[in-house]
């Protein structure tokens, strides 16, 4: 410590501070401080003799946050920011600090600059209840622009679907049209009409329907009134497999061109249409026959086609089959052997394919490489056909010893062709005997 001034520790204690207000005093000048950071003796000393005034000015001098300073003045942090920003309230310190994974910007205002914005929050009051005021005023005027508008809307509305309601020269379609959307406003359908209430004319004419802003009870006389002509004109429309019939083309494609309910039209202008036709009527004729001649060609053209590609593929075999099979005389050639010991030298097959004969000149076996080999093989193979032959006439003769054993029946009633005397078969044989093995 220096001499002529006291530290922080010693300013704290004598005046009851803590460390943070001590450095509050001297940054606000309220206590003089040396250039080497200790303090004024006699400052210290004025300020513990009389410590109410200097703690007053300490105490207005405290940095608060936004939310300590709407705390002090009894309102919302949201209209002290704003009164602070209206009235430009200076910021004395910003901290950086880092909440809830973010890093926030916290500001501090001074607590004798917080204590003059009384006049500033009692001005937003006022302010904001005038802005209130004319608000409600101007809602009142809208609010009422607007009913006179849905008047005026609804009247129109009115106006338009007295135009669409059917008279008595109407179209059964239209009546039956009309009745549906009262219905579907209405939010309940006679049964027998219920399956016309997706056409989109009865959305449509739902829609403006809607617009009127009738009353329910309204809505429900009209469709009482309506009701029973639709349910009368039902038994005149025709369906749409009808009108497919008379006419020649889809019931969808004249839909559009003429009064129509979910494809279904009046029978008595099914009757003139038919009698009658008009000119876009027997363009669809035209067109449809068109469509129709075009697929049949399409349908012969495909039919020509796959009878061409089977032609072809039965030709593409045959000519395979030619050209993987091989004649003896051109084996003969290739093998450099004569024909007749070619003809001995065929594959169990019977036949010279290509692979095959291209596999044995890969290899080239030992009977390729000279006559004499060649002929010993063909002895080799009589060899072991003769074998086989042995082997399989002595295995079908034990075969038939064995059935003659289990039968009790003499050798020679045992036909050669028997099979194998297995003991399912054995036993299939003992309870219902072949022919051969019955008693004669």
């Amino acid at each position: 410590m220096t001499r002529g001034g006291i530290g922080a520790a010693r300013v704290g204690k004598a005046l009851g501070l803590v460390p943070r207000q001590v450095r509050l005093a001297a940054r606000t000048g309220l206590l003089a401080q040396h250039q080497d950071g200790t303090f004024d003796a006699d400052a210290v000393a004025r300020a513990a003799a009389d410590p109410g005034p200097f703690l007053t000015a300490l105490q207005r001098e405290e940095p608060l946050t936004a939310t300590e300073a709407a705390h002090r003045l009894g309102i919302s942090r949201e209209r002290f920011r704003r009164v602070a920003r209206a009235a430009g309230l200076p910021v004395v310190d910003r901290v950086r600090v880092s909440r809830y994974g973010r890093d926030l910007e916290v500001r501090y205002y001074r607590t004798a600059d917080v204590d003059t914005l009384h006049p500033h929050i009692a001005a937003d009051r006022e302010l904001r209840e005038a802005a209130r005021t004319v608000s409600r005023s101007l809602a009142a005027a809208k609010a009422a622009a607007t009913r006179a508008h849905n008047r005026e809307r609804a009247r129109n509305a009115r106006r338009y679907l007295a135009t669409l309601a059917p008279d008595g020269q109407a179209d059964p379609a239209d009546v039956i049209a009309f009745a549906c959307a009262l219905a579907r406003l209405n939010g309940t359908a006679p049964a027998r009409l219920r399956r016309f209430m997706a056409d989109p004319r009865v959305r449509d004419i739902a829609e403006i329907a809607d617009q009127c802003r009738y009353k329910p009870d309204e809505i429900a006389d009209l469709l009482t009134t309506a009701t029973p002509r639709a349910i009368a004109a039902l038994r005149t429309l025709a369906r749409p497999h009808r009108v497919w019939v008379t006419l020649g083309v889809p019931a969808e494609d004249i839909a559009h061109r003429v009064p129509s309910i979910d494809h279904h039209i009046s029978a008595d202008l099914l009757h003139r249409l038919a009698t009658d036709p008009p000119r876009w009527l027997l363009e669809l004729h035209a067109d449809r026959e068109l469509e129709h001649a075009s697929a049949a060609v399409t349908r012969w053209l495909d039919r020509e086609w796959h009878a061409q590609q089977r032609r072809a593929e039965a030709v593409c075999r045959a000519a395979e089959a030619v050209i993987e099979q091989l004649a003896d005389d051109a084996v003969a050639e290739l093998f450099a052997l004569p024909v007749e010991v070619v003809v001995e030298l065929r594959p169990r097959s019977n036949k010279w394919t290509t692979a095959y004969v291209e596999e044995l000149l890969h290899t080239r076996p030992l009977w390729l490489r000279s006559l004499a080999l060649a002929r010993a093989e063909i002895a080799r193979r009589a060899a072991a056909r003769a074998r086989r032959e042995a082997a399989r006439t002595q295995r079908r003769l034990n075969w038939r010893r064995t059935w003659a054993r289990a039968l009790s029946v003499p050798l020679d009633t045992v036909p050669d062709t028997v099979e194998r005397p297995t003991p399912a078969a054995l036993h299939t044989a003992r309870t219902d005997p072949p022919p051969w093995a019955r008693p004669h």
